[in-house]
């Protein structure tokens, strides 16, 4: 017998066939499981994957209607404390960060993501995630069985199959992206001088803070988020009638910063300003170092500071207005008395405005600029 059909005969005494199903023995990544279950008919697929990732097949699921409530209700974010991620890269990054990956309740995933036949960088990366998560889940799992965790603290991430019309109803796209992810909202950080301490131990910078006065675009706000998680910002605070930080479009945007940078939302509160700057003043950040943004050299009759001109070496925090309609009277009074200070970023002639995302961004950067220059100079 050849050397060729030896080996023929040793491979096929690893397949075991039945029925209309073939599986094969020696795979043991649930990955690689599946892949080799994707290449068998569709017309004897079950419902329900070899490694336990059951299929949707049904738009009108209990999980479909949650996905979907979950996209169009804030006040059903808000009772369940859930909100959405999607798209193969920002879920990626977020299951390869540890901790927002503790944030990941559902996992919903199409097959051609998994068919093991991308080229894609990411999505290969999220097929490795997915396994990871899978192997966490299976852990905590077993330390729950055998006693070592209680059923409260295995938080097991359920991952599921789902054809495409169901990746699209659970979508908050026009076209689907392939994956989403239903994550818990982290819990809402307090402002206090222990939270700025570790902040500040963290960092190594002083604390900074982004105050949104109603911004309502979603797309603004993400931006805003990554720029804050990209620049060290302390924490974002919500004046009321602010965007929700937790709306899936914001989240798109955000690039999962949303996840990364501590958020505390006054939405609903009277008198919020004033809270918000005694919080600051209980950090040591007084007053006069909380900075409106303006879109010229005056604000209410009061100079204002070229953002480059601002000192960023000590606390401070920056209050960015509403599209359109910029800054709130309330927010208006305390520059007019002198209670908070103001900045502006020096445009070219004929120049109205910036897009509000992106005058954050700059004063951001700005800061980050300075602290850059401080730290080459003090190591010098």
């Amino acid at each position: 017998m050849s050397i060729i059909a030896i080996m023929m005969l040793m491979l096929l005494r690893n397949f075991r066939v039945g029925g209309t199903s073939t599986t094969i023995g020696f795979i043991t990544s649930p990955l690689l499981h599946h892949r080799r279950m994707l290449s068998i008919s569709t017309a004897s697929m079950s419902t329900t994957s070899p490694m336990s990732w059951e299929m949707i097949t049904n738009q009108s699921s209990k999980t479909v209607k949650l996905f979907k409530s979950i996209h169009k209700n804030k006040s059903k974010r808000n009772e369940s404390g859930l909100t959405i991620a999607e798209g193969v890269r920002l879920v990626t990054d977020i299951l390869s960060d540890e901790k927002s990956r503790k944030l990941v309740r559902r996992i919903i995933v199409s097959e051609s993501i998994i068919d093991g036949q991308s080229n894609n960088e990411y999505q290969q990366q999220l097929e490795h995630w997915l396994n990871v998560v899978e192997e966490e889940s299976r852990q905590r799992k077993a330390e729950f069985a055998s006693g070592i965790k209680n059923q409260d603290e295995i938080d097991p991430v359920t991952i599921n199959i789902g054809t495409d019309p169901v990746l699209t109803a659970c979508s908050g796209t026009v076209t689907t992206q392939g994956v989403v992810a239903l994550m818990e909202i982290p819990k809402e950080k307090s402002l206090d001088a222990s939270t700025v301490s570790k902040t500040a131990n963290e960092s190594s910078k002083p604390p900074f803070y982004v105050i949104l006065d109603g911004l309502q675009d979603p797309g603004n706000v993400g931006t805003i988020l990554r720029s804050c998680a990209a620049s060290h910002v302390s924490a974002l605070i919500l004046l009321p009638d602010s965007c929700d930080v937790w709306n899936p479009k914001a989240i798109r945007a955000a690039m999962g910063a949303s996840f990364r940078v501590p958020v505390i939302d006054l939405n609903g509160r009277n008198g919020a300003l004033s809270e918000a700057l005694e919080m600051l003043n209980d950090c040591g950040i007084e007053s006069d170092r909380v900075f409106a943004a303006t879109m010229d050299d005056t604000g209410d009759g009061r100079s204002s500071i070229a953002h480059y001109n601002v000192d960023f070496d000590k606390g401070a925090a920056i209050i960015l207005g509403k599209e359109g309609e910029g800054l709130r009277e309330e927010v208006r009074n305390a520059m007019g008395r002198g209670l908070i200070s103001t900045v502006h970023i020096p445009m070219a002639e004929g120049t109205e405005s910036l897009n509000v995302a992106v005058c954050g961004s700059i004063v951001m950067f700005e800061r980050m600029r300075q602290l850059s220059v401080i730290q080459s100079v003090s190591a010098n």
